[in-house]
Parts: structure tokens; C-alpha cells; sequence
């Protein structure tokens, strides 16, 4: 089990594609930001691609305190093998409470893989997040039941809480792009042969809006 105490701060991830962040990222710093505050902890963007630097200053306008930055040219196009790899060993480095990641198509396939190496639970395509007054955890709030009612999940015992988010939900804030913070590059390469899929074609989404 966890020792819940060893984690803090609340990670949003960025999203990039060809050099641009996803809407979706942008606009889970807003909530990301409210729920930092309340419990005393940093907001914090993650950018993982190639050529991205851009995107990590991009979020530093729209609210991040910090960026951790993966930048590899084996990250220039999503895989779930080299993105699940980043974020295992970024989260095993840094112990974050809680990780926010757009319920993107990349988004759905990262998250549960990542959750499981992590033995950690996750809640997905949410369209609340709070903080539960009384326990400090995140309340993760989602459509069950085929829709019929909304529950709200709490994951008390493991850490990082993690969550997907779906895209609109949120508004982003107006970015303050005179903002400077801290950028940690973090150096994180995977292998040729771990990375099992080869990206053979690429069509663009008329959802998921570019920022």
C-alpha cells in the first residue's frame, strides 16, 4: 500500500500534437488550479513529444506553477508503451496525488495501463472533480448506470488518484503569457524494441481543438 503522505501536488497532462497543446489539457488547469489550492499543493503541467517546448510555456500561461518536460524523438507520435512508460517512472520519481488527463482517445489508452502498473484505481470520462471535504481526497464525479444517475468515486487507499476528464467540460482561463515558471526536463528514453506499434497513418479529429 501506498504511503499516502509521501505524495503531493496535482499533475495535469498536456497533450501535444504536431507542436501544439490540446484544448483539453488547457482547460483542466482551471479546475486543476481550484483543486491545488484547497489542498496546499503545486500545479503541475506534464509535456511529453518532440519539439514541445512551446506547449510547456503555453502552459505556464494558462496556470501550471511548473512543467515537467519529456522531450525524445521517440515520443515525436503518442504510443502506449513509450507515454506508459514516461509516466511510470515520472510518477515513481515525483509521487504525485493526482494525475488529470483528458478523456482523449490517447488519453483512455494511457490511463488504465498506467493505473495498473501503478496498482492504483482510476475513474474515467468524468464530468465533476471536487475535493471531498472531509477526507481531502479528490471526488471524481461520472455518469453510471448508461446515464441514469451520476456517481461520485473517491480512491482513499492508492496513490496517484488519477482521472480522465471529458473535453469541454471546463473553460480554460485567459493565459498570461508574461508568466514565467520553472521547466524541468526530465530525460526518459524507451527503446526501439519496447515500443511495439507503428503509427502508419494519421487522420485528423474534427474534436479535440488545438489551442
Amino acid at each position: 500500500m501506498n504511503v499516502l503522505e509521501d505524495y503531493k501536488n496535482l499533475w495535469v497532462y498536456i497533450e501535444a500534437v504536431d507542436g501544439k497543446a490540446k484544448s483539453v489539457g488547457l482547460e483542466l488547469l482551471n479546475p486543476g488550479r481550484r483543486l491545488a489550492d484547497i489542498n496546499r499543493e503545486k500545479l503541475i503541467a506534464v509535456v511529453i513529444g518532440e519539439d514541445v517546448y512551446n506547449v510547456a510555456k503555453t502552459a505556464i500561461a494558462y496556470g501550471a506553477d511548473e512543467v515537467i518536460l519529456v522531450e525524445e524523438d521517440e515520443y515525436k507520435e503518442y504510443s502506449t508503451d513509450g507515454y506508459v512508460n514516461v509516466f511510470d517512472k515520472l510518477v515513481r520519481k515525483y509521487k504525485p496525488s493526482t494525475l488529470l488527463i483528458g478523456a482523449t482517445n490517447n488519453g483512455r489508452d494511457v490511463t488504465p495501463r498506467l493505473s495498473c502498473r501503478l496498482k492504483t484505481g482510476l475513474t474515467a470520462d468524468c464530468t465533476g472533480i471536487d475535493i471531498d471535504e472531509e477526507s481531502g481526497n479528490v471526488a471524481w464525479t461520472r455518469p453510471a448506470f448508461g446515464g441514469n444517475l451520476m456517481a461520485t468515486i473517491l480512491c482513499p487507499n492508492t496513490r496517484p488518484q488519477i482521472g480522465t476528464v471529458r473535453p469541454g467540460v471546463f473553460k480554460k482561463i485567459k493565459p498570461d503569457f508574461s508568466k514565467k515558471s520553472k521547466i524541468s526536463r526530465e530525460r526518459i528514453y524507451t527503446p526501439k524494441e519496447g515500443i511495439r506499434t507503428k503509427l502508419i497513418e494519421c487522420i485528423e479529429e474534427t474534436a479535440g481543438e488545438l489551442a
